[in-house]
């Protein structure tokens, strides 16, 4: 990750200085403004896109009236103000405003990435994830045009394949792990083609019972087979004029390979039990998880129809391929919930980035609404599902911490046990309060007077000095 770094300075020379010094660490993206108006319209237009913001504490606009107004904007914002002086009086008005550091001007430059760093890792633990309207990338725009949720250049790539596949004809092949989310880039091809206001067909074939994809794809005739009680036209015929998909198409059946690839040579079908042929007019969306190369080659695919289906391939990154695409897809399943009032913050996010999603989008979907299910409004590291904790290093720590009650009354209860044990060996009880928790001057005639309305044992008061027990706290 980059950290978005805004300088603001009205001296040229120092600010192009501290440009030049923070971006020699490749984990920061420097901005610089030499006038703090056009500064501050850039933190109103991106609430949200700096990390933080380096201020010059003395310009023509004085640089605490400035971060107030930056932090009005965002008050997530960590700021620190950079001057030649550091005097004392205006360390604390810095700090009485929100500002989070003061850095000297003229100060060694490992010294200043180091800072700068620190205040990155200091934004990381306050910061929540942020969705504003007005910080959508390029990127977001292209992807979302299609229907769809993310910002990666992995993606937009998908999305500029999508667009031009939806302006031809040809049969579509998609590829991508379980869970990348196959059935909505075949809904969004058909959405944004001539086909949009026809038939939509989509079928998982591991979904049907061997015995019946037959009839299921190519329909059947009345008592053609046992259970056949009526004709039935089958979803390739259901999907006339429209768009048929077809996902895990890769666990066909060899003897259904044939009647689908005639299918799509002739553009012709004959249904269970038919003896003529009806026309058909369908575009093929195919999808599957396996390697159907290694399956052509073991024999389990026909080639033939591999490429009658495969004249347009389209593949979907994992999820770990595509990480940018986390925070959106984020927010997005938040909405989904109606659980827009939970926050994230952004080390959380990290640890979610971290992760290597086998169930790829589908296990982020999940992991989600498990979230929202514990009820709480603010996710940290230590909330997230143990698999993701482990491959963050998240440690959590389960002890219970005691209420403060608990923690007094624990205290009292040692300091008494203390008290009576000295006593009983022939101490007095202002020794005794004397070398206890206790042991302030000032506040040992009040802890005589409050310990002992708790000792029980008469005869162990009447003990204290062996004279009368008023004169021992006098």
């Amino acid at each position: 990750m980059r950290y978005k770094i805004l300088v603001v300075d009205n001296e040229a020379a120092d600010l192009e200085c501290t440009r030049l010094v923070l971006e020699d660490d490749p984990d920061f993206e420097v901005t610089g403004f030499l006038d703090v108006d056009r500064a501050i319209n850039s933190i109103k237009e991106k609430p949200h896109q700096y990390s933080v913001v380096l201020l010059d504490y003395r310009m023509p606009k004085d640089g605490i009236q400035t971060a107030k107004e930056m932090l009005a904007i965002n008050p997530y914002l960590v700021i620190a103000l950079n001057s030649a002086d550091d005097s004392r009086e205006v360390l604390k008005k810095c700090m009485a405003i929100g500002v989070k550091d003061f850095i000297e001007k003229n100060q060694d430059e490992e010294a200043v990435r180091g800072i700068v760093r620190s205040l990155c890792q200091r934004w990381e633990e306050t910061a929540e994830l942020f969705n504003d309207n007005n910080d959508e990338t390029e990127n977001q725009k292209i992807i979302e045009s299609i229907g769809i949720i993310g910002k990666s250049s992995a993606m937009v790539q998908v999305a500029q394949l999508v667009r031009r596949a939806a302006k031809t004809t040809c049969n579509i092949f998609i590829s991508g792990e379980s869970g990348t989310g196959k059935e909505l880039i075949a809904k969004a091809i058909h959405q944004l083609s001539d086909r949009k206001n026809k038939p939509f067909v989509g079928i998982n074939m591991n979904a049907i019972p061997e015995h019946l994809v037959e009839s299921h794809l190519f329909g059947h005739k009345k008592g053609s087979f046992t259970g056949a009680i009526s004709d039935s036209e089958g979803l390739i015929k259901s999907a006339h004029h429209g768009t048929l998909f077809l996902d895990e198409i890769g666990d066909l059946k060899p003897e259904i390979q044939v009647k689908l690839l005639r299918v799509l040579q002739e553009r012709k079908l004959t249904p269970v039990g038919a003896t003529r042929p009806i026309d058909v007019d369908i575009r093929i969306i195919s999808a599957t998880h396996v390697n159907l190369d290694k399956a052509i080659t073991e024999g389990k695919f026909r080639e033939d129809l591999y490429y009658r289906l495969h004249v347009m391939p389209i593949r979907i990154p994992a999820l770990r391929e595509r990480r940018a695409d986390i925070g959106p897809l984020l927010t997005h399943f938040f909405k989904i919930y109606k659980a827009e009032q939970i926050s994230i913050l952004k080390k959380t996010v990290r640890c979610l980035e971290s992760y290597s999603w086998k169930g790829n989008v589908r296990e982020l979907q999940n992991e989600v609404e498990r979230l929202v299910a514990t009820g709480k409004t603010r996710i940290l590291p230590e909330d997230l599902n143990s698999k993701i904790r482990s491959a963050a290093n998240v440690e959590v720590d389960d002890t219970e911490v005691p209420t403060y009650q608990e923690f007094m009354k624990t205290q009292h209860e040692a300091e008494l046990s203390y008290i009576q044990t000295l006593v009983r060996k022939g101490g007095t009880l202002r020794e005794a309060c004397r070398s206890s928790f206790y042991a302030s001057p000032s506040t040992i005639s009040t802890r005589i007077k409050i310990l002992e309305k708790n000792l029980t044992n008469f005869e162990l008061k009447k003990k204290v000095d062996g004279v009368n027990y008023e004169e021992t706290i006098n």
